[in-house]
């Protein structure tokens, strides 16, 4: 897959740049070409500053796949799940995953990722508008890696979309979800806009407490082996962004864990004095 197929001739880009502006605004920050991408349209189609964490998916996606998988997907397969632009998914055939299946519920994202994946010659990537519970009846095998980023805290259900997720999974599946930070392990009520682009769609959802919610979930879903990749403070309300790392095989973190020994779940002390070991081998290299 090539990751800039438009030259960066004026001549070129000008179709391109003026459908970024049509099909806006974007959430996703994705280079179509040198100079090209979605991060210029912003100001155009996006005056109110909507989407003020117009982020790279990119940088995203490079630190858990590159970690787990440090030769690249080597053709696996990769499902993307309530996709947004597309972004992660094309950050994904750039790592040589073989296929990829990108949906959402929206035709506002569904239509920016169908441009994403002509523009930036994937057309191993299909796009496609359903919701998540229609997933079991298209027919599709299942995936090696599966991202479910951006959605868990927008469904009515779940546990049941999660299981969804989790089926449709062989090998890594990748959680990326906010958190309302309680003592309990519980999931709590959020009712949201059914309207905004960056909404759900059902009005009635819930967000986890923490992690632990998390790794009981999946591992009841058959993915019993987690890593906390990032956790991290979003927003103004005192919520909390959580990316986990899950498995049906332990095998698959092999080389993760050489990388990041701090990221297993949950810690031992065994294993806090190896992640202090580790930071004080790269705080002296970085040092020296």
């Amino acid at each position: 897959m090539s990751s800039n197929p438009v030259s960066a001739d004026p001549r070129r880009t000008e179709a391109p740049r003026a459908e970024i502006e049509r099909l806006g605004p974007w959430h996703h920050d994705v280079e179509i070409a040198p100079g090209v991408s979605t991060m210029g349209a912003r100001g155009a189609t996006d005056p109110d500053h909507r989407f003020e964490e117009h982020y790279s998916p990119d940088e995203m996606m490079q630190y858990p796949l590159d970690a787990v998988y440090p030769d690249g997907l080597r053709g696996r397969s990769f499902l993307d799940c309530a996709c947004n632009s597309g972004g992660h998914s094309v950050a994904a055939l750039r790592r040589g995953a073989g296929k990829g299946f990108a949906f959402d519920a929206r035709q506002h994202w569904v239509d920016q990722a169908q441009f994403l994946a002509r523009e930036c010659g994937a057309p191993e990537l299909t796009v496609r508008r359903c919701e998540l519970n229609d997933l079991p009846g298209l027919g599709l095998e299942p995936f090696d890696v599966t991202l479910f980023a951006g959605i868990f805290y927008h469904l009515p259900d779940q546990v049941a979309g999660l299981r969804i997720a989790a089926d449709m999974t062989k090998e890594l599946l990748i959680v990326n979800t906010a958190v309302r930070p309680r003592r309990e392990r519980a999931l709590v009520l959020n009712l949201e806009s059914d309207s905004h682009v960056l909404s759900g769609v059902d009005r009635l959802a819930r967000l986890p407490t923490g992690p632990a919610v998390m790794r009981d979930l999946l591992a009841w879903c058959g993915f019993k082996h987690s890593r906390i990749d990032l956790y991290w403070s979003n927003g103004p309300k005192g919520w909390k962004r959580l990316q986990m790392l899950t498995a049906r095989d332990e095998k698959v973190f092999a080389d993760y864990d050489r990388v990041r020994p701090d990221a297993i779940a949950p810690p031992t002390l065994a294993r806090r004095a190896l992640v202090r070991l580790f930071h004080y081998r790269h705080r002296r290299k970085g040092s020296g």
